[in-house]
């Protein structure tokens, strides 16, 4: 533990360098199904090292959907970015109104991504054969069950979801085929019990056929219901100001039905007619896509919104007026009363993140300490103080650790050694140092 030099209450912001632009060939990028995919690259500085870096789904999202998208009218100025993919539904919204790109509502979701389609209807079927989890089955054969319910559930039906909602005349149900292990196994007799959960098995050709009412009752309706419960809530977030469009991508965001849902959604919610919803002419590969164009161009977001709040924990001189008793402890070694586990903020949720560092000073609380340990917090919760509650319970999370040597060969006092502690929240990951005084040493 540390102790603030001066009485900061937050940490100062000082000017980020220049960003130098360098020409980067991106290898690859890569979707790992979860709210972030990572993108790797290399530039002339790395000398053929490869480079990998995390970045916001959604952001890319909204770079790509910008140029693969067409709007009614004039190009939109503040839109927001849907991404419904196979694991994570994933929202962010962005103005232009000044020229740049801000990012207005940091990254937020949910986990009911496309695949929960999925697994809804294989819980159908399961109630259909009356085999829970397909444990029968799967038993019979583990590998090859598991390969014939993986294909049926994220193949054949797969393209049949990724359509539902479109118009075509005349069709009111969907037929899919069943794989011949699966029919082998169960048989006529079982697969035709699938009439209780009002779906219809055909033994001529093996195939299911299951009424669209049916479909969105039992398969889409809940996982839709959270999707749409995500989107009110990012307008929620932008009371009072509103959207110019709201761009659906990711491989479930192109499905008729998704946005046909959410329009009617947003309508109700916000009390007037929403029908400038856009899906690019590829939404799948949106994410990709937009990964390669910011690495291309990382100035392209000029400001972010911090999805959280950010510090440090260190040990002020103790005082009444603003730190609680509880915290009171005696340095022994000067006899001073200081307040340990404080929660020194560098950034709050909400703030807007420009080209700035953060710079906390600190020094070590002890004479005797040879290296400090600096513990990097986050919270989404507002007004805490302390990085313990008084049952000695964490109140943050911790996301990282700074380690550095603090020699003193000269035994300067204690408060010649100083430490400066940065953050830099300007990217797509948190970049953080540290630097001792006396050395210059990170």
């Amino acid at each position: 533990m540390a102790l603030s030099k001066g009485p900061l209450a937050r940490a100062e912001k000082i000017p980020r360098a220049t960003l130098v632009l360098q020409t980067s060939k991106c290898i690859a990028a890569i979707d790992f199904g979860t709210s972030s995919l990572s993108v790797a690259y290399t530039t002339p500085t790395t000398r053929g090292d490869l480079q990998v870096l995390a970045l916001h789904k959604p952001e890319v999202a909204a770079i790509a959907a910008q140029h693969q998208s067409e709007v009614k009218g004039l190009p939109p100025q503040r839109y927001m970015v849907v991404d419904i993919g196979g694991g994570t539904v994933d929202i962010t919204v962005h103005d232009k109104s000044n020229g740049g790109i801000s990012v207005v509502l940091p990254p937020m979701g949910n986990t009911w991504g496309g695949t929960t389609i999925n697994e809804a209807l294989s819980m159908l079927l399961q109630e259909a054969v009356d085999d829970k989890g397909f444990v029968s089955f799967i038993k019979s054969d583990p590998i090859s069950a598991k390969a014939t319910l993986n294909k049926l559930f994220y193949e054949e039906f797969e393209k049949h979801k990724k359509v539902f909602g479109d118009t075509i005349v005349g069709l009111h149900e969907v037929v899919i085929s069943l794989p011949s292990k699966l029919v082998q196994f169960y048989g006529s007799d079982k697969l035709h019990e699938a009439n209780q959960v009002n779906m219809h098995y055909d033994p001529g050709d093996d195939s299911l056929t299951i009424g669209y009412s049916q479909l969105e009752e039992k398969v889409f309706q809940f996982t839709m219901d959270m999707i749409v419960e995500c989107v009110r809530a990012a307008f929620d977030e932008l009371k009072p100001n509103g959207i110019d469009t709201v761009y659906l991508v990711g491989g479930f965001g192109g499905c008729k039905f998704v946005s046909q849902r959410i329009e009617e959604a947003i309508t109700q919610h916000c009390g007037i007619l929403y029908d400038n919803i856009v899906c690019p002419v590829q939404p799948d590969l949106t994410v990709v896509s937009g990964a390669v164009m910011w690495r291309k161009d990382p100035n392209i977001i000029q400001s972010r919104v911090a999805d959280a709040t950010y510090g440090t924990g260190f040990a002020p001189v103790f005082n009444s007026s603003i730190h609680d008793e509880h915290y009171k402890f005696l340095n022994k070694e000067d006899g001073g009363q200081y307040c340990s586990y404080v929660f020194e903020v560098f950034v709050l949720k909400g703030d807007e993140i420009k080209d700035e560092v953060y710079k906390a000073r600190l020094i070590p609380l002890y004479q005797s300490t040879t290296q400090a340990h600096i513990s990097i917090y986050c919270t989404g919760d507002d007004g805490v103080q302390y990085i313990k509650d008084k049952e000695g319970k964490p109140t943050v999370r911790k996301i990282g650790e700074l380690i550095l040597d603090l020699p003193n060969p000269d035994n300067l006092p204690r408060t010649e050694k100083k430490f400066d502690v940065f953050m830099d929240f300007s990217g797509t990951e948190i970049q953080a140092r540290a630097r001792y005084s006396i050395t210059g040493e990170e």
